[in-house]
């Protein structure tokens, strides 16, 4: 259960910085490093979206269901 909320909880993170990264991207029209930085901080968001994936599905936490096979 408590993977579960991580991965709810980095999936918000990572819309915010997405969002945000759109408002810096049209309010700044790409003269500063903001809208980057967002991307870096989304990037890193989705690498622990992964791992907590992988972590959750090793220890038995998340299970992988599948309609077929």
């Amino acid at each position: 259960m408590i993977f579960k909320i991580i991965i709810v909880l980095l999936a918000a993170a990572m819309l915010i910085s997405l969002f945000s990264s759109a408002f810096f991207l049209v309010k700044d029209k790409g003269n500063t490093e903001r809208a980057q930085n967002t991307l870096r901080i989304r990037v890193t968001i989705a690498v622990l979206i992964m791992i907590t994936v992988a972590i959750g599905i090793y220890t038995g936490q998340l299970g992988v269901n599948i309609p077929f096979g």
